[in-house]
């Protein structure tokens, strides 16, 4: 993954190390990047951006798979399950196991960029989540 340097003011720097600590970001990268799929998914940036020959968006189709951790708790499960009905026709396999008190969800998408990106920032949303992990295969 590429590296970006960013010039932030104190602030902000002691934004980012305090979400960090209270560990609802693993790292600081994590925190960033998730702020960015959020901002991307955003109706009046992504209509911005159309403009911009250089931004345009990805129209590509691609396959990438996700492993959620959480507490199995039915609220969380029920959260997890709304999300996942909207994307089911992109959501082409998902396998659920429970490990002690928690449910691992294995899931394999199949569908355009932007309605995985999308999908991420919806799945990072669910504050209950322990762990979250993703990747575009191609």
């Amino acid at each position: 993954m590429p590296i970006i340097s960013v010039s932030l003011n104190e602030n902000l720097k002691k934004f980012i190390n305090k979400l960090v600590s209270k560990n609802q970001y693993e790292n600081k990268s994590k925190l960033i990047r998730d702020a960015l799929l959020r901002l991307m998914s955003t109706e009046d940036i992504s209509s911005t951006l159309d403009t911009f020959s250089d931004f345009t968006p990805i129209a590509k189709n691609i396959i990438g798979n996700m492993i959620i951790v959480a507490p199995n708790e039915s609220k969380v499960q029920k959260k997890l399950n709304r999300i996942e009905s909207e994307y089911k026709e992109q959501i082409v396999s998902k396998n659920l196991n429970f490990v002690n008190q928690n449910f691992i969800t294995f899931m394999i998408y199949d569908g355009n960029l932007q309605d995985f990106q999308k999908l991420v920032v919806e799945i990072n949303s669910i504050e209950e989540i322990r762990n979250f992990r993703y990747l575009i295969i191609n």
